[in-house]
């Protein structure tokens, strides 16, 4: 059997005489109940409807029996002996003393006291020796189930029987005590991403089970009216049903440039401005009424957003609905207002005969502002989904230049719902995205940005989460219980949560979140991933850490609160062997870079195989097929054996804008031009972000390396530039000579120069750096990983591509750009 913590009877009174946990508390008292006595007695659990099979509150039938088996579980773990369970219809008289759930418990005094949309409300009361547990339906009742359990020292910090705090107490008594609660939010609904390579099955189960015991939207429960869930790029599916019509009718599909200049009509989105397109979105909406058998007058929320990523129009008639402004975050052409007058006019065919029908899409990405030229339908709702936005920053932290931009839109969103009932909801997303294997935390994110969506009309969240507990556990729990009472301080319940997980360990773990919290604020870094993280968490910060996470593991007086300080620690182990890597890489020292690499990957393995709900499978994947290893094999690769480094590109190059990629048409690449004036920025060593270039997110950037060949190369060696990571296509010159290209969101290339080299006098390599992607890692930008000369057998291939740039001439046709 697992170890569990006791809980101090002092703690245990305090619970249940003052739970901070919920709001809408009722002060009337109704006596204490004892249910597990000296005498070794013990309530039996009495059920009545909807606790019976297939009863039409009751999700997927079976629920009913689960939650009070979870009870019996429960019961059985903190007293070491397992309740009855009755029904009440086969008694003819109640026992005393009991825990009656259901209708025979409102009947008896424990009537819900709120109406709410989802049906949670619920009642626990103590009266005449018995718990009484009534809600507005089973999901209600069972939200009560687990608040009785809390109320006797019960916890769940993670999923999963090692994440359960049950305290182990030969008498268990409750009371007097009277709760009336519905939740803050209407929609709690947390959803883990990934499939069975990222999620198991397992997992998923587990993860459900936390939900249901921390009182989140139940599985299978009732669709919310205006909470926009499910598919949320609903063009993708539209554009599958109807692809043949869509390839007879190709001015139904976004009109996009290619690099070149020339225009075509793509698959990636389809045409918004097209009344055809509005036309059919209309009978696709009118297929699914008729598909699901709904009534017209169904209340019902349907996303009909676009697809993920990028490929927007720029046909005249797309540009004519937009705002002619740019996405300030992501440099592309903003959307919101051609998906704002797509959505009204859906809307405006529809309204009349689908009278409680709401349309929406996520405030995401290129759509992520307030329109400027149309004004929204009243039934037009939003999901926000910050996902271009900085993730260590809350939306009250005035430092943070993406979080203060945001935040000015939300509040025209929020008096628009004020003026006219545009509902809204809340996406977001539980990790820092394109990492998740380093100390990150949203508790105080969410702490004061979930009572700021309360406060603008947010009806919900179902947050998108990653699974990667001890990186993400508190914030989740502080999720969870802020779902309930949203004026509960955030700081409170990070100490409640140490409580529950390091015991007399809790106050240094306290000062270890604090002191991450704190890291994050500080340096107003809004790049995201790895692209920030060593200048957020350095060495010292390593330091600190490892000192509390000592000094807690000295305090902790159980198996299981150190086993907890191991599990929640190890993301600064992680921390500290990835800063390890980065010394080494940096140093161009590829053999210790790899074995930084390997211990990492080794590290992850190690507390997976303690508990998989610890670390993500997404922050694996990161790391070895894409951000990390290819870049690492073959920076080994060109640095090691047959192959030597005879320059490593310095950390600050000179560097030339080119706003609008145009500089290889002025020369920018010959080496008779002078870039002594050029301005000087780091690349690997740090973001753009950090050196004030965050929001350059168009065009292309150069940089130039002088360098002169070194006299150990032999004159039989090949000669080549290893390029280890570019934002996110790079072309390069050599002495004047066009080379090749290579594009990829950090990917390695490697380049040939063997013939372009001058053995005997300065040499010069210049680099077009061109963003051509508006879906990145937030505010990176340039060559970001070190990159190197080097020395050896020849290449295979010049260049990954090559491809001359060249200029379009009138009338569509095509130069090459030749020295």
């Amino acid at each position: 059997m697992i170890s569990r913590p006791m809980i101090a009877l002092t703690t245990l009174i305090w619970i249940a005489t003052a739970s901070p946990w919920l709001a809408k508390t009722h002060a009337v008292f109704g006596g204490e109940v004892t249910l597990a006595g000296m005498d070794g007695s013990l309530a039996p659990i009495i059920i009545s409807a909807p606790f019976v099979p297939e009863h039409p509150d009751c999700p997927r039938g079976e629920f009913g029996a689960e939650v009070v088996e979870d009870l019996v579980y429960h019961m059985e773990q903190m007293t070491g002996r397992r309740p009855e369970v009755h029904s009440a219809a086969a008694l003819v008289e109640l026992p005393t003393p009991a825990v009656v759930l259901g209708e025979r418990a409102q009947q008896l005094g424990a009537a819900p006291q709120h109406e709410t949309v989802m049906a949670e409300s619920f009642r626990l009361l103590t009266r005449d020796g018995r718990v009484l547990i009534g809600g507005e339906s089973l999901c209600g009742v069972a939200h009560g189930v687990y608040e009785l359990l809390r109320q006797l020292g019960c916890d769940w910090i993670f999923p999963g029987p090692e994440g359960e705090v049950i305290p182990s107490r030969q008498t268990v008594t409750i009371g007097p005590l009277d709760l009336a609660c519905k939740p803050a939010f209407e929609m709690r609904s947390p959803w883990y991403s990934g499939g069975p390579t990222i999620v198991t099955d397992e997992e998923q189960a587990e993860f459900r089970q936390w939900r249901i015991r921390q009182q989140q939207t139940l599985p299978g429960a009732r669709r919310h009216p205006t909470f926009l869930a499910g598919g949320g790029h609903y063009w993708h599916g539209l554009m599958a049903r109807n692809r043949a019509l869509l390839e007879a009718r190709p001015e139904m599909r976004a009109l996009t440039r290619l690099a070149d200049g020339t225009f075509v009509r793509t698959w990636g989105q389809l045409e918004a401005a097209n009344p055809d397109v509005v036309d059919l979105t209309v009978r696709d909406i009118r297929e699914t009424f008729a598909r699901n058998d709904w009534p017209h007058d169904k209340a019902i929320s349907m996303f009909i957003g676009p697809n993920d990523g990028g490929g927007y129009s720029v046909s005249p008639e797309a540009m004519a609905a937009g705002a002619s402004r740019r996405d300030p975050l992501t440099g592309d052409n903003d959307q919101t207002d051609v998906l704002v007058h797509y959505a009204n006019r859906v809307l405006e065919e529809l309204e009349d005969d689908f009278p409680n029908l709401y349309l929406g899409w996520y405030l995401y990405h290129v759509h992520a502002d307030y329109p400027m030229r149309h004004h929204p339908h009243p039934r037009l709702t939003i999901s926000i989904a910050d996902i271009t936005h900085s993730r260590y920053h809350s939306l009250q932290d005035r430092s943070s230049a993406t979080r203060t931009y945001y935040r000015g839109v939300l509040e025209q969103w929020a008096r628009l719902h004020r003026a006219q009932g545009n509902p809204l909801s809340f996406y977001g997303y539980n990790w820092n995205l394109a990492e998740n294997m380093l100390p990150y935390s949203k508790m105080k994110i969410w702490g004061q940005d979930l009572p700021y969506y309360h406060a603008m009309g947010v009806s919900g969240h179902n947050n998108e989460q990653d699974k990667a507990w001890s990186i993400l556990g508190p914030h989740n729990y502080l999720m969870a219980r802020m779902g309930w009472n949203i004026e509960l301080e955030w700081e409170a319940v990070l100490a409640r949560y140490c409580e529950l997980a390091f015991g007399p360990g809790a106050p240094y773990m306290e000062r270890y979140y604090h002191l991450l919290i704190e890291a994050q604020e500080a340096g107003s870094y809004e790049a995201g991933g790895y692209g920030s993280v060593h200048l957020v968490f350095d060495r010292t910060f390593v330091e600190k850490s490892k000192e509390l996470l000592q000094l807690a593991d000295q305090a902790a007086e159980s198996a299981f609160h150190r086993r907890n300080v191991d599990y929640f620690g190890q993301p600064v182990t992680a921390l500290e062997l990835y800063l390890d890597y980065l010394d080494a890489v940096n140093s161009f020292d590829f053999v210790q870079g790899q074995q930084a690499y390997q211990a990492m990957i080794a590290h992850w393995e190690k507390y997976l195989e303690k508990n998989s709900n610890l670390v993500s499978r997404y922050g694996r994947r990161y790391l070895e097929n894409w951000l990390f290893g290819p870049y690492v094999r073959q920076g080994l690769r060109y640095s090691s054996g047959a192959y030597h480094i005879i320059h490593p590109f310095a950390d600050e190059l000179p560097t030339a804008l080119d706003p609008n990629t145009k500089g290889q048409f002025m020369g920018f690449y010959r080496p008779e031009m002078n870039h002594d004036g050029w301005i000087t920025t780091r690349t690997y060593s740090t973001s753009w972000d950090a050196q004030g270039m965050g929001p350059y997110r168009q065009g292309a950037v150069w940089y130039r390396i002088p360098f002169d060949l070194p006299g150990s190369v032999d004159d039989a060696e090949g000669l080549g530039v290893f390029i280890g990571a570019v934002e996110d296509e790079v072309h390069v010159w050599c002495n004047g000579v066009y080379v090749g290209q290579g594009r990829g969101f950090i990917r390695p290339f490697a380049f040939d120069i063997t013939d372009h080299v001058h053995r005997d006098r300065e040499n010069l390599l210049a680099l077009q750096v061109v963003r051509r992607d508006m879906v990145n890692e937030n505010w990176r930008g340039g060559l970001m990983y070190p990159s190197f000369v080097f020395a050896g057998p020849r290449l295979d291939e010049p260049a990954p591509r090559q491809e001359l740039p060249y200029r379009t001439l009138p009338g569509g046709g095509r130069e090459p750009i030749r020295d």
